[in-house]
């Protein structure tokens, strides 16, 4: 008889419970507000992509290593999209400004239907280290119809400027930067 009068506080009590307001996501994106190239018609067309990643860090939560080899998720810090692909657009936009390029953009896409050059791209090591550092390795290749006309080893730590998550993708920013120069330097 108590426990059948318990049931209805129980009920109100896990209702009650779902009711507290959740916390915040945030969203960041490698994406930046840069205006667009603007080139020359006789510029090559360029699809940086496809981008691979280490599964430990191919989901939408940033992720940090801590205490070593231990990996944890941000549960309030997220990528606006896939890594991959804010990846891809980052590299894309960084090797259109720095070779002078219209067209370029990043895999899948639908604008290209042959370009002249792809631009794949494993990612070997992406590691945010706490709030310190974030590391870098990748190789990529350059190909012109399946063959590889420049290919290169990436490796490279970036220090963070201030203990946010901010600051923390701007520094990811920096090393897409660094990689879309040694890519586009391949670029003729």
């Amino acid at each position: 008889m108590i426990l059948l009068r318990l049931i209805p506080v129980a009920i109100v009590a896990l209702l009650l419970g779902g009711c507290g307001s959740s916390p915040t996501v945030r969203h960041y994106t490698l994406t930046t507000g840069e205006a667009p190239v603007a080139a020359g018609a006789a510029s090559p067309s360029v699809v940086v992509g496809p981008i691979s990643l280490p599964e430990a860090v191919d989901r939408l939560q940033i992720v940090q290593r801590v205490a070593g080899a231990r990996a944890e998720p941000a549960q309030g810090h997220r990528w606006a999209g896939s890594l991959k692909a804010e990846l891809a657009r980052r590299l894309a936009t960084a090797i259109a400004r720095e070779r002078g390029l219209a067209r370029v953009v990043a895999a899948p896409q639908n604008s290209v239907a042959r370009p002249d050059l792809t631009v794949p791209v494993d990612v070997l090591r992406l590691d945010a280290d706490g709030f310190s550092s974030v590391t870098l390795e990748a190789v990529w290749a350059v190909r012109r119809d399946g063959t590889d006309i420049g290919s290169g080893r990436f490796s490279r730590s970036e220090p963070v400027s201030a203990q946010t998550y901010e600051a923390l993708v701007e520094a990811h920013g920096r090393l897409a930067d660094a990689l879309a120069a040694d890519i586009a330097a391949a670029i003729r």
